[in-house]
């Protein structure tokens, strides 16, 4: 295996597959290494839809084991920080969703940047480049969904699906938020997400689609070179100029052109500030050469959320029936592996809100905001909270004595959070966990957006459609009073597992950046980041989608500057 290469991209995940892919199928078929510090799982025995919920949980081989120091805000309890590892990062392990976020954002991050690619259209050209969708939906449907023309890709790598065969349980959800009083959204992709809606998840025929599947699985590149189960421990420098990378095992592995990190917003900045790239203070503290003395690690944002779940009566949803039933769960299983039976359908269906209330621009909170902050919360397009609503069963230990009984999940959560975090090291070793302090609802102003998303959500399950099925809270908090409502995020809050941030992007004179909007890292030659460690902001929604974009926007730039 050669050592030498024109440019190295160092993580294999969402970001990284689809950089690596499109710089090694330019025209000049530049010679580019894949390192993954994680493995490479064949075939699609992990990828089914009906168990996309559990996977993060049931496979600690596909995670890096990350969890937070404890957070004041809820409860000082440590937060588990899902980390996808192996190839495909996260796509193997993520609850499939896919969806964009608002216009407004986009084009806030464009604005702060001075750099019009990042601004909405752009981001929308590229999501079409790389998106494949299917809408198959049967008359019972169609009401629910209408694509805005425009807004979607149809023939890209990346295979997203409305339909197929939908669950049921997702009309009652849809009719029960249209009865609440919310706005149904027949395409919550086209820039505007406020609204109940129907989207796409990251799967085709009951299949999850990776970044692996979408573009590292068959490739038959002479010139892309995968590397996997190889951590790499250090960026290797000759002055200011990226030159290399060292791995775990010592070995020194090196790019003529540029080193790409794409490694993810926990991962990108531990590996910079093991090079010597961050805080000075705390580079020093270390014993670590200062190379350039940036803001890495700060400035992590997440959605913080709460779940909720209920115990629903017979005729909700056929879900536990099948799995209580051995011997049916068995011939699902087999029919499966033959493209249909009832596993199809199982955990198909994730209907999404994403909401405003007018309330919260009248409170304290918000005036105490800064006026970017309060212009962009105020547009019509940028959510306030949004409800993920039927996913797993939780607690999954949870026991139900009537087989043809169920449940029905909320995953009630944050947009927008004005909380931030950091990412720091623990020690010069790189095979030490890094410290992760994501500072969950730390902001005044997010303990009150989702205190109000709560009280949403219990109103919602009031509606007629959800209410005839009830039968009591599972996880809930008492009641909607204020006491009880912080009492239950102390105790059941979490992050979605949406890190972001942590390298941000801005104008080079901004001394609370690390990359301009070319991803270039500042002060320093032959080093960009491309992956969600970059966006000022974090996004509304589901942020895979977003990651996608960065890996496109990051190859085109490349491709351009160098003439590939």
């Amino acid at each position: 295996m050669t050592d030498n290469y024109d440019f190295i991209v160092v993580g294999a995940g969402t970001a990284g597959a689809i950089l690596a892919k499109r710089l090694a199928t330019s025209l000049t078929q530049p010679k580019v290494a894949l390192i993954e510090a994680g493995g490479k799982h064949e075939g699609t025995a992990l990828r089914h839809t009906y168990d996309r919920f559990l996977t993060t949980f049931t496979h600690p081989e596909l995670d890096y084991g990350y969890v937070s120091v404890p957070q004041p805000s809820l409860g000082h309890r440590e937060i588990t920080q899902f980390r996808g590892r192996g190839l495909g990062g996260s796509t193997q392990t993520n609850f499939q969703l896919w969806s964009l976020g608002a216009r407004d954002e986009f084009d806030a991050w464009a604005n702060a940047v001075d750099g019009p690619e990042w601004g909405f259209q752009s981001i929308l050209s590229s999501i079409k480049k790389f998106e494949n969708l299917t809408v198959e939906l049967t008359d019972e449907w169609r009401k629910y969904v209408q694509l805005t023309a425009g807004a979607h890709g149809f023939s890209g790598e990346v295979d997203v699906s409305i339909g197929g065969q939908l669950e049921p349980e997702a009309r009652y959800i849809l009719d029960a938020g249209i009865e609440a009083g919310y706005r149904l959204n027949k395409d919550q992709n086209d820039g505007d997400p406020i609204g109940i809606g129907l989207g796409p998840a990251t799967n085709r025929q009951g299949i999850r689609t990776t970044s692996a599947s979408a573009f590292l699985d068959q490739h038959s590149l002479p010139n892309l070179t995968i590397i996997v189960d190889c951590q790499v421990t250090r960026i290797l420098f000759d002055g200011c100029r990226a030159t290399g990378v060292q791995t775990g095992t010592g070995q020194q592995i090196f790019a003529s052109k540029e080193i790409l990190l794409s490694a993810g917003a926990i991962d990108t900045p531990k590996l910079l500030l093991l090079s010597g790239v961050g805080p000075k203070t705390q580079l020093e503290a270390l014993g670590i050469e200062v190379k350039a003395n940036l803001p890495v690690g700060k400035n992590l944002i997440d959605h913080p959320c709460v779940p909720i779940t209920y115990h629903m009566g017979p005729g909700f949803t056929s879900r536990l029936e099948l799995q209580n039933d051995a011997e049916g769960f068995k011939q699902a299983i087999q029919e499966l592996r033959n493209g249909r039976g009832p596993l199809m359908q199982h955990y198909s269906t994730t209907p999404t809100a994403f909401l405003k209330s007018d309330h919260l621009y009248r409170s304290e909170e918000f005036a105490a905001l800064s006026k970017p902050s309060q212009g962009l919360l105020i547009q019509p397009s940028v959510p306030s909270f949004e409800f993920a609503i039927g996913g797993p069963l939780i607690p999954p230990d949870y026991r139900f004595n009537d087989p043809k009984d169920s449940y029905l999940n909320f995953f009630v959560t944050l947009m927008n959070s004005q909380s931030r975090g950091e990412v720091t090291l623990s020690s010069a070793d790189p095979l030490e966990k890094p410290i992760i302090n994501p500072q969950y609802l730390e902001h005044p102003y997010d303990r009150l957006v989702l205190n109000t998303a709560i009280r949403e959500s219990l109103k919602w399950i009031q509606a007629p459609s959800l209410k005839k099925f009830v039968k009591w809270a599972i996880l809930a908090p008492e009641s909607d009073s204020n006491i009880d409502i912080e009492n239950y995020i102390n105790v059941a809050g979490m992050g979605l597992f949406h890190p972001s941030c942590t390298v941000k992007m801005g104008r080079q004179d901004d001394p609370a950046t690390c990359v301009d909007h070319n991803l270039k890292v500042h002060g320093l030659d032959g080093l960009r980041v491309a992956d969600l460690s970059v966006p000022p902001e974090l996004p509304s929604g589901h942020p895979q989608i977003v990651a996608y974009a960065i890996g496109q926007i990051a190859a085109e730039k490349i491709i351009a500057e160098w003439n590939l």
